[in-house]
């Protein structure tokens, strides 16, 4: 099949299960996860970050219970002809639906009054669809909204429920999207934070007119001050039944999108498609999952998918380029709300804890986006920028870390900008080549010009002051290109300012960091001196049991006026432990 072929049948664009079987684009089955969802009673909640597969998951739902699994009268297959959940749905009957996006009710609104006038409408137009008669009175008040006290959406919701005589089955996509839009408008914030009370309360009080309910969207609504209402809502999204609902698994990429992955293999090896070996699409899988795989919504490694559209656009690149493809999707990492996140964040601590972040099982599940003094790791969850490490539970710990490489990336870039107001990426295929280049190398001049071509001209108005933020900048750097280092690393007589293993080579490097103001030469002398026997005298990273060699430098940053970057790289020695 040629490229172009192969291109038009990615659900790229596409988030309507029907249409995507209709229009033959390749549909991971995930109908078995959705069984599980429409069978259970209670109302669910479902959070992923965006760009994960939550509105074509609820549209999904929208099929199954509009159209069901059987046939039709003329004897057409169902939409859900040859999936799973076609020998598991035993349900009959089909079920009015009312699917709310609310990112789209929400767009182009500047108000809180123009969000609920939308969901209003929305809610309106189900009932012309399903004959339900709202009165003259009701109409009025809908169009006009001028009365002393108009009416409101839970008021219209409500009536509407009342007057349904069959069950219903209600699928809010990211119903959060609201709140985070107006997260920085006190006011308007309150407004759609009471329109989303009387929604989940409505849900509440009305049980029994529901056939099932479940909302997504990205954060957690702890902070709505739901009440009881909430208590009614069952969060799935930590759930390792569901863990793999959203995103792809490495066996489905197998499974699903063999011609993609043979496609790839052949150009990234140049070869034709018909000699590409099962070797080479191996070695593909690998690269991708160094990419794009390990997000773990419950900390197992069994349930680790790829991100769901960082996979998509890589199949649709002719290249076959292995980049960040999620992270620089406009608004896929919520970067409005990012830098208040980062706010909260003491560098110092971060650099601390950069390989692998801990918080507590609680704190974690109470943060929310629209929470000023919600744990920034938590939201940093939320929004995609970190996983579970480890199996996760709400009475212990939270392990996060980010997922992947292209994480790593977007995560030292987003760092660096907002701890050093670089207003470009610092991590980047070039950077990254040319500085593992030099490190392999163990040549100090290699190093020193590779990591200042990576940091160019530090800005006047943020460089680094001292011997840390020099640090923490090398650190995120090096952590980008997922070199997984470690700072003020203990060695037998005092600390190392970073210690980090180069995969591959069987080599320890200890960089030992010194400042200088001036772009004196004697003085850059004397500082790279006193890293050198620094790390001599106190015997930094010679107390390991591993059998790697250990290449120990001193770096010295320049400060000075355009001058600004590493003017000193030397190497202590290169020791056999």
């Amino acid at each position: 099949m040629r490229f172009s072929e192969l291109k038009t049948k990615l659900p790229i664009g596409c988030q309507s299960f029907a249409q995507l079987i209709n229009r033959g684009k390749v549909y991971v089955d995930k109908t078995a996860y959705v069984y599980e969802l429409a069978v259970n009673d209670s109302p669910q909640i479902l959070t992923r970050p965006r760009r994960f597969g939550k509105s074509t998951l609820l549209t999904t739902l929208e099929a199954l219970f509009r159209y069901g699994v059987k046939p039709d009268a003329d004897g057409k297959p169902s939409l859900f002809h040859g999936l799973a959940i076609e020998q598991l749905w035993q349900d009959e009957e089909t079920y009015p639906v009312l699917r709310l996006n609310l990112h789209r009710l929400n767009s182009n609104c500047d108000t809180a009054a123009q969000f609920e006038q939308n969901l209003m409408r929305a809610v309106a137009n189900f009932c012309d669809e399903q004959k339900i008669d709202l009165t003259a009175q009701i109409n009025s008040k809908l169009v006009a909204m001028v009365v002393s006290e108009p009416l409101r959406f839970n008021d219209l919701f409500s009536y509407m429920l009342d007057q349904m005589n069959r069950p219903l089955v209600l699928l809010v996509d990211e119903f959060d999207a609201p709140l985070i839009y107006h997260y920085d408008q006190k006011q308007e914030l309150k407004e759609c934070k009471l329109i989303m009370r009387g929604l989940f309360n409505t849900v509440k009080d009305y049980p029994d007119k529901f056939r099932c309910v479940i909302f997504t969207g990205i954060t957690r609504f702890q902070d709505l001050d739901l009440g009881t209402a909430g208590n009614s809502f069952t969060d799935v999204s930590y759930d390792g039944e569901f863990a793999a609902c959203c995103g792809y698994t490495r066996a489905e990429l197998e499974h699903y999108f063999p011609e993609y992955l043979r496609y790839a293999a052949a150009v990234r090896n140049g070869c034709s498609l018909e000699a590409v070996s099962d070797k080479q699409i191996e070695r593909l899988l690998n690269e991708m999952s160094f990419w794009y795989d390990s997000y773990s919504f419950d900390g197992s490694e069994q349930n680790r998918v790829f991100s769901t559209w960082s996979v998509l656009r890589f199949f649709a690149n002719k290249e076959s380029v292995l980049d960040a493809y999620w992270s620089t999707e406009e608004g896929a990492g919520l970067p409005q709300l990012l830098k208040l996140v980062l706010e909260r964040i003491k560098l110092n601590e971060l650099i601390a804890e950069l390989g692998k972040i801990v918080i507590g099982g609680k704190e974690f599940l109470q943060s929310s986006l629209i929470n000023p003094k919600a744990n920034p790791y938590s939201l940093l969850f939320q929004t995609g920028y970190l996983t579970f490490a480890e199996p996760f539970r709400p009475s212990g710990k939270a392990h996060l870390t980010c997922p992947n490489q292209e994480i790593r990336w977007a995560f030292a870039n987003l760092l660096v900008r907002h701890f050093y107001n670089f207003n470009y990426d610092l991590c980047s295929s070039e950077s990254s080549s040319k500085m593992l280049a030099a490190l392999a190398s163990i040549d100090p001049e290699q190093i020193r010009i590779a990591i200042n071509e990576a940091i160019g001209i530090l800005p006047y108005s943020h460089s680094p002051e001292n011997e840390f933020w020099v640090a923490g900048l090398m650190i995120l750097f090096l952590f980008g290109l997922n070199l997984k280092p470690r700072a003020e690393v203990m060695s037998l007589n005092g600390r190392a300012d970073c210690v980090f293993d180069l995969p591959g080579h069987n080599i320890t490097f200890v960089f030992e960091f010194k400042y200088e103001a001036s772009a004196d030469d004697n003085a850059l002398d004397a500082k790279l001196a006193e890293a050198l026997q620094q790390i001599k005298s106190r015997k930094y990273a010679l107390d390991g049991n591993s059998e790697s060699r250990v290449a120990r430098l001193g770096l010295v940053f320049c400060a000075a006026p355009g001058e600004r970057g590493f003017a000193r790289v030397e190497l202590a020695d290169v020791i056999a432990r």
